[in-house]
């Protein structure tokens, strides 16, 4: 199975060719890459070819000039591009695990109905890891009698926190991915991973708006047009930890926009695409294929990431076969 991976880019040149040779090292080999650049450097464009000629795959190189403008819009491009079965998005700042896409072409191979996924990462800084970032479903948190009552008292979307307790006899679980962000409840993180023909079939039906929360707006889109998904408990992605200026900083703006009135925005909007009705539920996808459930930073993960580490560097800064100090004399 070939798979696409999308990496999305702005003015960090070091990070994604970091990024870029974690892809060069996956331990399965059918892989393109498709590069979105919205940075203003001609840099990136030298470190892409740069990969080009390191690898034989395919990779194409998008760039718009514009800070921030294929940030969102990559989501609805890549598909149509995508000569990939299954697409998955890496930030330029994050490395793939050795056999992230070894793990996504099983699951997808032996897992027909699922459209699209999301995994679980580790968070690193330098050459340290220091929290696992676990995903999850709607029905992974605890059911709740007042789940549904912001949703059937007027208007669905006035004062969403603003919920009459105890409305059913029966606790219930969040509905969407949406929905269990409306209450709070985290849900996504990166990697995501989608099948290509899947998200074709509606991507004319989905307006992407944010470029704070993109991944919110498109997922739970997916997830409200009624496409079959999972979370895998597995570790697929490093995700660098920056101590500032992160896009998620708080009071940080992007036209005039924070993150969070964002956030409740995108929420809102994505949920008309919800069908009416309290019956409305997530697809969610058992999968059959075993993976190593992540929860504990231990010496294996350590091990596995200071190996994918010295291999970059390896390939980014090969040391000389001869030494200065080499003896000629000998021979």
């Amino acid at each position: 199975m070939k798979i696409s991976v999308i990496v999305r880019t702005c003015n960090r040149p070091d990070f994604l060719e970091q990024a870029l040779t974690s892809i060069q090292l996956q331990t399965h080999r059918d892989w393109e890459v498709i590069v979105f650049d919205d940075g203003d450097t001609s840099l990136n464009q030298k470190i892409v070819n740069g990969f080009k000629d390191r690898t034989n795959n395919l990779v194409t190189y998008i760039n718009s000039g514009k800070k921030y403008h294929l940030f969102k819009e990559s989501w609805k491009i890549a598909p149509k591009i995508s000569n990939g079965e299954v697409m998955i998005r890496l930030d330029d700042d994050d490395l793939l695990t050795s056999d992230c896409l070894e793990f996504v072409n099983k699951i997808f191979t032996e897992t027909p109905d699922l459209d699209f996924a999301y995994g679980n990462s580790v968070l690193f800084r330098k050459d340290s890891l220091f929290q696992i970032m676990e995903t999850k479903t709607p029905i992974d948190y605890p059911k709740s009698r007042d789940t549904w009552s912001g949703y059937i008292k007027g208007h669905p979307y006035n004062k969403p926190w603003s919920f009459t307790k105890n409305h059913f006899d029966k606790p219930r679980h969040a509905s969407s991915i949406i929905h269990s962000s409306k209450l709070n409840h985290f849900c996504i993180f990166h990697p995501y991973m989608m099948r290509t023909k899947s998200v074709l079939k509606v991507i004319d039906k989905i307006n992407m708006t944010s470029n704070f929360v993109d991944d919110l707006e498109f997922l739970g889109s997916l997830d409200n047009l009624g496409l079959r998904y999972a979370s895998l408990k597995r570790v697929l992605t490093y995700v660098r930890k920056h101590e500032k200026e992160s896009i998620t900083e708080d009071g940080k703006e992007i036209n005039g926009v924070t993150l969070w009135n964002d956030i409740m925005r995108v929420r809102d909007d994505v949920d008309f695409l919800r069908p009416d009705g309290l019956n409305f539920k997530s697809n969610i996808t058992k999968i059959k294929v075993p993976y190593n459930y992540s929860t504990q930073i231990d010496s294996e993960m350590k091990g596995a990431f200071k190996t994918l580490l010295s291999n970059i560097d390896s390939i980014l800064n090969p040391k000389p076969i001869f030494s200065d100090k080499f003896d000629w004399r000998r021979f």
